[in-house]
Order: structure tokens, then sequence, then C-alpha cells
């Protein structure tokens, strides 16, 4: 909103896990929770549904190293997990199936308009706390539901709606529409930002279950198409691999954003505020950022990988020696 709207603000702007649009966000969360309504996923199957993603997408990126660098490439189908006999920690239901299906595709009305983004694929294993709680009551009480559950009832549609059951996808969108010049930032007129000379980096993490990382790709390619080959001037967008919502996550997950330790403070490769500062005082825009995964997310541990992230569309390509764990083997290249 910062720079949509007060574009003199600031010199410099890192944008990370941001609600690009959160009245239409919430009409996805409202779809997850119906999803989940009489098909509850609870919380000891969501091993196998991490493990089933990995299987089907760790190596579309020609390294099978544990972390999925592009979910958005894989066709993952989630019928690959139905039970065959007993249901079971393993597997899950026609029902439960249905739901993660429609988790990933995300909403639609009756006609099969599309209304918001789905999720991505892989890296389940914070689903509990956004999405499908604790397993008992759709996804109660997961962020996906609070948040949603919030806006419908104490801002839009008063205490006695119920948010789960009572919305239309056909005909409530449009009570949603008078909250948009308060509730989103989802403009790509930049244009008084790009004049100041201003600076943003946009961020997300790819397994980010909170605010969806395809939202976020999805608004930087509106912005590329309304700026041209211009946008990587004044904007750019890192998309981080295993990162949950702005930190955790079991990819390389350190890199300076919000409440993250044991980074190195002000180096513009390994800090994305220094990446930022360096852009706006010298001019230098970042052509990668290095994260780091500590043991047990704890730098007191030590390190465990580092690996680059590059420039969205662009993906960390493994040079073929060396250890998968160190950002040196890597480099900044095309998704294949």
């Amino acid at each position: 909103m910062e720079v949509e709207r007060y574009p003199d603000d600031f010199e410099g702007v890192v944008s990370g896990g941001a609600v690009v649009d959160r009245t239409k966000a919430m009409i996805m969360f409202d779809w997850t929770q119906r999803a989940l309504l009489g098909s509850e996923i609870p919380p000891y199957k969501i091993d196998a549904m991490k493990k089933a993603t990995l299987a089907a997408c760790d190596a579309r990126d020609g390294l099978a190293d544990g972390l999925i660098d592009r979910p958005d490439k894989c066709e993952f189908d989630p019928k690959v997990l139905t039970c065959q006999g007993a249901d079971g920690p393993n597997c899950l239901t026609q029902k439960q199936v249905t739901a993660w299906e429609k988790i990933l595709s995300g909403p639609v009305n009756s006609a099969g308009k599309r209304l918001y983004v789905g999720y991505s694929p892989g890296h389940e294993g914070d689903y509990p706390a956004y999405i499908t709680g604790v397993g008992t009551m759709h996804g109660y009480p997961s962020s996906n539901f609070m948040y949603m559950d919030s806006f419908m009832r104490w801002i839009v549609f008063g205490p006695k709606f119920d948010s789960v059951r009572d919305f239309d996808y056909d005909k409530n969108p449009e009570s949603l529409i008078p909250f948009e010049k308060d509730q989103d930032a989802d403009s790509t007129d930049l244009s008084g930002f790009k004049a100041r000379g201003g600076k943003l980096i946009l961020y997300n993490g790819w397994a980010d279950h909170s605010t969806p990382p395809l939202r976020t790709v999805q608004y930087y390619e509106d912005v590329r198409q309304k700026n041209g080959d211009a946008t990587g001037d004044f904007v750019r967008l890192f998309m981080m691999p295993g990162l949950y919502h702005c930190s955790g996550g079991p990819g390389p997950n350190t890199f300076g954003g919000l409440g993250q330790k044991g980074y190195k403070k002000n180096d513009p490769e390994n800090d994305i505020i220094g990446a930022l500062d360096r852009w706006v005082d010298q001019g230098i825009p970042p052509a990668k950022l290095i994260a780091t995964k500590f043991k047990d997310d704890d730098p007191r541990e030590g390190v465990a990988r580092t690996r680059p992230v590059c420039p969205y569309p662009q993906v960390a390509k493994y040079k073929g020696s060396g250890s998968v764990d160190d950002a040196a083997n890597f480099a900044c290249a095309s998704f294949k």
C-alpha cells in the first residue's frame, strides 16, 4: 500500500509475504474451510501428504535434494494418496482427497470462473497452523478460518453469518467490493514510486500456506505486463523454496527477513535489507540472495545448508559437482 498509495514515503521497500488483496484472499480462505467441512484432515496425515508431494515434485528441477524449487511447475495429483483399503495415517479418504484438490486448485463459482489462486503443492508441514487445523471441525482453528471468519462476520455480513456454510460464491463476492479500497493493495500502477527512483523487493515463500505464493507471482507478472523490460530496474521478486510464511520451513529460510536471526547483517547477499540499501544507494540491483538453513533452525547449532535465491523467474541450478548444501555450487539460470 505504501508503494502504491504513498510513493514518496520511502526510497526503497522490502515487501515479504504480503497480502495483495485481502478481500479476495478471504474468499479463498473461506473456500479451504468449505472444502474441509465434513472432509477434515487430521494432523497425523500431514506427514504422508508431505512425502507424496516431495516424491512428485522434488526432482522436477533436476536435483533430488528434499527441496521443491518450483512447485508451480509440478503436476501433482492428490489422488495418489487415496486409501486403497481401510483409512489410516498414510492415506486419504476420497472426501479428503477431494478437499485437498480444492485447496490446491482455488475457489471458483458455479460457472467455473476462477475467483482466486490456489495453494502450491509441497512442504505441507504448516498445514495444521494455516489450513487444516486440528482436523475435527473443518480447519478450525487454523489462521485461514480465524482471519476469514472475523472478516466475514465482524466486518461484512454480521455476527450471525455462518462463514463456512453460508458464503455464496456466485453472489457474495459483490458484498466484499466496498471494502477493497481499505483492504487491497493490488494496483499495478507504481509509476509514482518508479518516477522518484524507488526500489521494491518482493519475496514470498513457495511453501507459504498463509499468503498464497501464486498470488505474489501473479501480481509481479501483472506489474511486468504494465512496465515491460524496465520492471527489473525498480522491482525484483524472490521466491524462496521451502519457506513458510515469512520464516521457518524445511528450506533455507534465513536471509534477513522480519524476525530472522543468524544472517550476516548489512551484507547485500545475505541480508535482504542490505541488498535493498545497496540498490538504493549504489544503484546495484540484487542478482541473488544467499539463504541459510541452520541445523534445527537454530543459529547456535551451525549451518546445515546455504542456497542462492534468484530473481524470479530464475532458479538456483546445481553446477554438477560439490556439496548440494553449499551455495557456491549453484548458479542462477532459467527453469527447464
